[in-house]
């Protein structure tokens, strides 16, 4: 027979074993459960998101500041997840048989000294706001199929029967376009046309009886005037109407921007994205450019940092959207000759350290664009357009725009040794740039 006292010894183990045990099993079973909570929340958060897509989650609010104007922001639809479709939204494309009633506009040209200025900025704003509109683009979910919302900017209206422009980067690319009214109403709109190098686009909405803004002269504009920017930053719902104040800071700037290079208004009123497309007014209410762009970067530091710009935003002269404004009422469009390609300058000092002639070396290539069918390739230098040597980006740029859509160009180009002709049927920019 075993000591009393080792048979309780023997039970008190076999208790702590139990013990052990039985911790051991709960910790399993506590992992297992997370682990199948974790999943299960994943599976539904998965069908979540493909059941709304992502550009209809609610968007962070940015801190807001006081209206230093004291002007209300009117009330605006929140978008829901219900999407519109192909049928409730027309394609961007045009009748030609309206396009014989499609209107010529015209610039309301007064001498600086002749105009009726407001007597504040506020009234400026309320004069104007009513004729400045969102700009929402759809595009297809490539999954489903379904038109969803892509992108926005800003547009204004110039007629009372219903056009309105804005950037040709707003729409680019769009099955369908609605425009936003400040009332909260919502339009489906056609797409007239659009111009890729000078970033304008035509829009229409049925209807009339629209607040048309006045178009002024921005020739007559001088350094040091007042003006007023209104648009939607960074979507066409969430800072709908926003109003900035500054002045012209310099009134023909030779700007690159997307490859493009065009004169521009700058201004210090602040521009941010999705105020693309939104006018630059005067202190007559007038519309005196088109804002399109802002400068982001002022250059680099010694450590190849960059240098943030504040204060440099870019707008189209009205004049010149104008002018490309009327030939795409008139026409439909506008033909704009190219290839579709990026090209920077090779001196001879780079092509000499680089042991490859000097010419146009090709950066960039548009997908499906005359180039990229033609078999150029990035990499390339191109020397010679047809028969004629070309040293600088604008030997070859002037060359095609020179051509009609249609005509052939036989570029002579350097690559990997070997110099090769490629022959390139000139196309329409607006065509292929979309």
């Amino acid at each position: 027979m075993e000591p009393k006292h080792l048979n309780q010894t023997k039970q008190d183990k076999g208790i702590s074993a139990l013990i052990w045990c039985l911790s051991i099993l709960m910790c399993v079973l506590f992992v297992a459960c997370t682990v199948i909570g974790t999943g299960f929340f994943r599976i539904r958060e998965a069908r979540a998101a493909m059941t709304f897509p992502a550009q209809t989650e609610e968007p962070a609010q940015p801190e807001a500041e006081p209206d230093q104007q004291g002007t209300e922001t009117p009330a605006l639809p929140t978008p829901g997840v219900d999407l519109p479709t192909a049928e409730s939204t027309p394609l961007p494309t045009v009748d030609p048989e309206v396009l014989e009633e499609l209107p010529q506009l015209e610039l309301n040209v007064q001498e600086s000294d002749q105009m009726q200025t407001f007597a504040s900025i506020p009234d400026v704003v309320e004069a104007a706001s009513a004729s400045v509109v969102g700009i929402i683009q759809y595009q297809p979910n490539a999954r489903t199929g379904k038109l969803e919302e892509y992108g926005s900017g800003s547009g204004f209206i110039v007629s009372e029967n219903g056009y309105i422009l804005t950037n040709a980067h707003v729409v680019n690319g769009a099955a369908a376009v609605d425009v936003l009214f400040t009332n909260g109403e919502k339009s489906s709109a056609l797409v007239v046309g659009a111009d890729v190098t000078l970033d304008v686009a035509v829009l229409k909405v049925e209807g009339e009886n629209y607040p048309a803004l006045p178009i002024g002269d921005s020739d007559a504009l001088r350094v040091g005037e007042y003006v007023i920017a209104i648009g939607n930053p960074l979507s066409a719902y969430e800072l709908y109407g926003t109003v900035t104040f500054g002045i012209i800071s310099a009134t023909a700037r030779e700007i690159n921007i997307d490859g493009f290079v065009n004169t521009y208004l700058q201004t210090d009123a602040a521009i941010n994205f999705g105020n693309s497309g939104g006018p630059l007014i005067n202190m007559a209410g007038q519309v005196i450019g088109m804002n399109s762009a802002k400068s982001v970067t002022a250059g680099y530091d010694s450590n190849g940092n960059s240098i943030s710009a504040e204060g440099i935003g870019f707008a189209l002269p009205i004049q010149n959207v104008i002018e490309i404004a009327n030939v795409i009422l008139r026409d439909g469009g506008m033909v704009r000759p190219g290839i579709g390609v990026t090209i920077r300058t090779v001196d001879e000092e780079t092509a000499a350290m680089n042991l490859v002639p000097a010419g146009c070396r090709v950066e960039e290539l548009t997908e499906g664009a005359p180039a990229d069918q033609a078999g150029l390739k990035v990499g390339d230098i191109i020397t010679k357009a047809d028969e004629i040597e070309v040293h600088v980006n604008d030997d070859v740029v002037e060359y095609v725009r020179s051509k009609l859509v249609g005509d052939v160009v036989v570029f002579t180009v350097y690559r990997e040794g070997e110099y090769l002709t490629i022959p390139v049927t000139i196309g329409d920019m607006n065509r292929f740039n979309h």
